[in-house]
């Protein structure tokens, strides 16, 4: 957690206008299996503003990843440059609230899913923070894009070249980073 994206919500009320929040944050467990955010850092460019009893976000979030290709295991990273428009909601959820105002007024419900809930005397913007950023990073990133695995050279696909490696009693090179796999081998008999 990041005090450094907490505001009060009274200071937000009682401005005209938006409030800038331009810093860059650190927070823990910035990862999707593999794929991690280089040191947690993400920097942040918001405006925040209070419309009533919502509070909208909005600007940019970038951060930098890395992670390993998914076929030769090589290190892989890039950047993120993300734009973000969010809305922070005292009401989310609660029936009776509408958008549509008091005159003709259909009795909706604000859906949880659409907004973020807004608990307390403060704004706390990590939640949108991190989602932004864990939803953008890749599952399964590549190197490049006609990535052909580990070095054929080094490390030759068994039957290949058209001749079995193993049935001519050779030892066939393995990349030790798949080394872990060999739990998963059927017992030899």
């Amino acid at each position: 957690m990041d005090d450094g994206l907490r505001i009060p919500l009274a200071v937000l009320r009682r401005r005209a206008d938006p409030r800038l929040v331009r810093r860059t944050v650190e927070l823990d467990d910035m990862h999707v299996g593999e794929v991690v955010v280089v040191d947690g850092r993400v920097d942040v460019d918001f405006e925040v503003e209070a419309r009533g009893l919502d509070v909208v976000v909005s600007g940019e979030v970038r951060a930098r990843w890395l992670g390993a290709c998914r076929r030769c295991l090589g290190d892989v990273g890039g950047d993120l440059d993300l734009r973000v428009q969010e809305v922070l909601s005292v009401d989310c959820g609660v029936p009776g609230r509408s958008d549509a105002g008091p005159e003709g007024s259909t009795g909706g419900v604000v859906e949880s899913g659409d907004v973020y809930s807004l608990d307390g005397a403060e704004a706390d913007l990590e939640p949108v923070v991190r989602d932004v950023v864990l939803l953008a990073l890749p599952l399964s990133p590549l190197c490049v894009e006609d990535c052909v695995g580990p070095d054929p050279d080094r490390f030759p696909t068994v039957g290949a070249t058209g001749l079995d490696e193993e049935a001519r009693g050779e030892e066939v090179p393995v990349d030790s980073r798949w080394a872990a796999l060999d739990v998963l081998r059927a017992p030899e008999e």
